[in-house]
C-alpha cells in the first residue's frame, strides 16, 4: 500500500493555509517557498527525481538562512522524505534514499513537536510516514505501530493511519 494522493492533496492545502513565518528573527526567504511548491507540483507529476533536487534547494536555502527551525523547514523536510519514499516506490530508486527520508522526517516530526501552532493534522501526517517507512521498509512492526497510535491520537480523523494501525493489530491477533 502506498502513500496516497488524497494524503499529498491535503497536505497541499494544508501547506497554502498554514505556512508559518519563521519568528522574529527575519522573513522566510521567497525562493526556498517557491522551490517547495515547485517540488511538490513535480512530485505529483511523479518526476521524482526533480521534485527531489528543488526540495533540497530549498532545504539548502532554509539552511544557509537560518530558517532551519521554522515551520516551513519543517514542511520541506516532510516533502522531501515523502517525495523519496514516492520515487522507491514507484521508480525503484536506490534504497539509500528510504534511509535519508527517515532521517527527513525525524527531523520534520523534532521540529513540530516544538513548534507552536502545527495544525495536529501535520504532526499527524509526520508521525503516519515515519510509522509507514518503519513497517514498509524496515518491517519494524512494533515501532510502526507505536507511530501509528501517535497519529490517530493526535489526528482520530487520519484513516491511513486508522487503516495501518488497523491491520497491523489484526495481524497481531492472528498470531
Amino acid at each position: 500500500m502506498g502513500v496516497q494522493k488524497p494524503f499529498t492533496l491535503l497536505f497541499l492545502a494544508l501547506l497554502i493555509f498554514s505556512v508559518p513565518l519563521i519568528g522574529a528573527g527575519g522573513e522566510t526567504p521567497p525562493d526556498a517557498e517557491k522551490l517547495l511548491r515547485a517540488g511538490l507540483v513535480s512530485a505529483d507529476k511523479t518526476h521524482y527525481l526533480e521534485a527531489v533536487d528543488l526540495l533540497e534547494k530549498a532545504r539548502d536555502i532554509l539552511e544557509d538562512s537560518g530558517g532551519n527551525n521554522s515551520g516551513l523547514y519543517a514542511d520541506v523536510m516532510f516533502a522531501l522524505a515523502e517525495t523519496k519514499i514516492k520515487a522507491r516506490l514507484h521508480q525503484d530508486f536506490p534504497a539509500n534514499y528510504v534511509k535519508t527520508a527517515l532521517q527527513d522526517v525525524q527531523t520534520a516530526n523534532k521540529l513540530r513537536e516544538k513548534l507552536s501552532g502545527v495544525l495536529p493534522q501535520k504532526l499527524a501526517e509526520g508521525y503516519y510516514l515515519e510509522g509507514y517507512i518503519h513497517k514498509r521498509f524496515f518491517m519494524r512492526k512494533s515501532t510502526a505501530k507505536a507511530f501509528f497510535v501517535r497519529a490517530v491520537s493526535i489526528d482520530p480523523t487520519s484513516g491511513a493511519a486508522k487503516r495501518e494501525l488497523s491491520e497491523l493489530l489484526s495481524a497481531d491477533e492472528q498470531k
